[in-house]
């Protein structure tokens, strides 16, 4: 028996509601984008109904006849689990479709030939996405407007999420519109009211005031009981201290473990008081430390998350110039109230990734998350989305994940390209063609720089822009006498040329190796389409050039330091025209709908502003050696042909490069010219 599906399908539901209403919507254009319009075919019909026997969020699908189908879904959200499972299995409409410009040859039906199909359950009960970082999707002007958050939550419901985490300013109510649980945000823990501005002239002291947090709290609770959140316990981000911290710094672990815990179990008791079962979470690591060492007793029902590096590793991120690594997942398992806050995307200043997808190897992402579901982090998974589109296809892992923590991540890859990488005529590539794509895929994460010993270690874009921006702001300043600041947490504080000496061996190493990524990612695009310019190998310039363009830099200063400031000025030219290079492959992605989605000015990359100031640092060398009159190099290069008044720096570069050309007589400069 088979059912088929077409743009005619009749489908009713035993119930309404907004999440309900859009997921039919939703199903309705996934019939229109991939199927015609047939009128001698005849018009099935889908039935919803509503089985509160099943588990949360489950479904089941059954065919009655070749024109009756029966869906029994737990609830809203496994009603929109069962028409999304439609979707993708016989429309063929897959997560990212919108986020990697799926194109559908549309055909007259779809035909459904499972007589029965019961769904599975998540290996993790609550998976979302944050999109703290995502810099790009917020700023998004899309018609119609926040197409872009709908498109995000729409992936994050296809991937199997039930939950997002959104900045100051997201559309909160489209997430919960479309049948998605809100994790709590901002500063004050039950996003209650800031303490200072609700009860103005009061002591914040928790233990002064308890009353007076009772009621904020029990307001907060009262204000959201009817949404579907996820609660968030802790200290308050901002707006006045709860005790004095320098008093309890001293006092005993058992005494610490008192006074937070008596605060704590006050939010808790506020939200158990009016809602019974509604998840809670804590991620506050002064009550994570607490609990390691024992002097801290919390209720079992809270999930307690347990955040990354940033960069995949389950150990403490950075304080300053500090990396204690210190474990943050318990030593022996706990139950399975557990959860994890894990990074897809990172954007720490230093040397995380906005524009590119994360750095370290996502069999080590597996490792460490199947470490942390052992220990217990089974409750909820929280993972750092970013901007979405840059970090497509580790979302797609880990989400792979979250549905079975023991998905085989190979195979996974490899099912990946083959889903959204095809011939420009629509047709599957070869076998061997897909496994170029493979290898590449497969490279990006053993070449990106490692910046310290440990596997997850590995830098983003990040950090090749910030400390280009840092170099030439100290260069520019005349603060070279002793170490960058910007640079000590990886380079330590050691004299300035020290510093600038490790960044250099950190991109002079990765170099090669993205040298040979390059021409392999440029081989393995001949068969395909844009995206895979768009995506994978537009990745891969970018960080190949922003890496060049550091070598370039540290080099220039060298050169400063002896005195030749003719090469210096080249050197520096060469490396605004790297990071230039990189500027412009982020600008020819943005085309069609991503038209102006990259405004990598945005993010703490910034590509725009690192060029601008490596152009202004060029003044220096050029001050120099060719000042006061500027016009001594082009008369050098050009004899009699140059032109009287001083030409522009970029200008002049072009000369020079020329003019060193000719004189090396093999071209070599001119090449590295065209190459940059």
């Amino acid at each position: 028996m088979e059912f088929l599906l077409t743009r005619g399908v009749e489908i009713s539901a035993q119930w309404s509601s907004e999440p309900l209403r859009r997921a039919l919507a939703r199903f309705r254009r996934d019939l229109e984008m991939t199927l015609n319009e047939g009128d001698l075919i005849p018009s099935g019909r889908i039935q919803l109904c509503l089985v509160r026997s099943l588990a949360p969020e489950q479904f089941s699908i059954d065919l009655q006849s070749s024109e009756s189908m029966i869906i029994r879904a737990a609830d809203e959200l496994g009603a929109i689990y069962a028409l999304l499972h439609l979707s993708r299995t016989a429309l063929g409409v897959t997560p990212f479709w919108f986020w990697n410009d799926q194109q559908f040859e549309r055909k007259e039906l779809a035909a459904v030939t499972a007589e029965h199909t019961a769904s599975k359950a998540a290996s993790v009960a609550l998976r979302g996405w944050s999109f703290e970082g995502g810099q790009l999707l917020e700023g998004w002007n899309t018609n119609p407007a926040d197409l872009g958050w709908e498109m995000a939550f729409e992936a994050l419901l296809r991937c199997g999420g039930n939950f997002v985490a959104l900045p100051q300013g997201a559309p909160a109510d489209l997430a919960a519109a479309m049948g998605l649980w809100r994790l709590q945000s901002g500063p004050c823990p039950l996003e209650a009211a800031p303490f200072d501005r609700a009860v103005p002239g009061k002591s914040p002291i928790y233990a002064r005031s308890a009353d007076d947090y009772a009621r904020l709290w029990a307001d907060a609770v009262n204000r959201h009981k009817q949404q579907k959140i996820i609660w968030r316990i802790g200290l308050p981000a901002q707006g006045g201290d709860l005790f004095d911290r320098r008093e309890l710094a001293m006092a005993t672990l058992p005494r610490q473990g008192e006074v937070l815990g008596r605060i704590l179990r006050a939010q808790y008791d506020a939200v158990r008081a009016v809602l019974p079962s509604a998840p809670i979470c804590l991620s506050d690591p002064e009550a994570a430390a607490l609990e390691r060492a024992e002097a801290l007793t919390l209720p079992d029902d809270i999930i307690r998350l347990w955040p990354d590096n940033g960069y995949g590793r389950f150990v403490s991120p950075r304080e300053g110039s500090r990396d204690p690594r210190t474990p943050q997942l318990p030593p022996e398992p706990t139950g399975a109230r557990g959860g994890v806050w894990f990074h897809a995307a990172y954007s720490d200043g230093q040397a995380g990734n906005c524009l590119t997808m994360r750095p370290a190897a996502m069999d080590l992402a597996a490792r460490e998350l199947c470490d942390a579901f052992e220990k217990g982090a089974r409750a909820m998974w929280l993972v750092c989305a970013g901007s979405v589109k840059p970090h497509v296809y580790p979302l797609d892992a880990l989400a792979a994940l979250w549905r079975n923590v023991d998905a085989d991540l190979d195979a996974h890859r490899a099912a990946y390209l083959r889903t959204y990488y095809r011939a420009p005529d629509g047709w599957a590539l070869q076998d061997r063609q897909l496994d170029d794509l493979n290898t590449c895929l497969k490279s990006w994460f053993t070449s990106t720089a490692a910046f310290g010993p440990w596997p997850d270690q590995r830098a983003g874009e990040q950090l090749m822009a910030c400390a280009a921006r840092a170099v030439a702001t100290a260069w520019l300043s005349g603060r070279t006498k002793s170490s960058l600041p910007a640079l000590r947490w990886a380079a330590g504080d050691q004299p300035f040329a020290e510093q600038l000496a490790w960044l250099r061996g950190v991109c002079a190493d990765a170099l090669p190796g993205f040298d040979t990524l390059l021409s392999g990612c440029e081989y393995a695009a001949r068969p395909t389409t844009r995206l895979w310019t768009d995506t994978v190998l537009g990745q891969v310039r970018i960080y190949r050039y922003c890496l060049k363009g550091v070598v370039e830099l540290c080099d220039a200063w060298q050169l400063w330091t002896a005195g030749d400031y003719r090469a210096c000025f080249l050197k520096v030219g060469r490396s605004a025209a790297g990071f230039e290079t990189a500027r412009r492959v982020v600008r020819d992605m943005a085309h069609g709908r991503w038209a102006n989605f990259y405004r990598q000015e945005e993010t703490l990359t910034d590509l725009a502003r690192t060029v601008w100031v490596l152009r202004g640092l060029a003044a220096l060398p050029r001050a120099a050696g060719d000042g006061p009159d500027y016009t001594g190099w082009q008369r050098e290069a050009l004899g009699s042909d140059a032109p009287v008044s001083a030409m522009r720096d970029e200008a002049l570069l072009a000369i020079l490069e020329q003019a060193d050309a000719r004189e090396a007589g093999d071209g070599t400069a001119n090449q590295q010219g065209r190459e940059l």
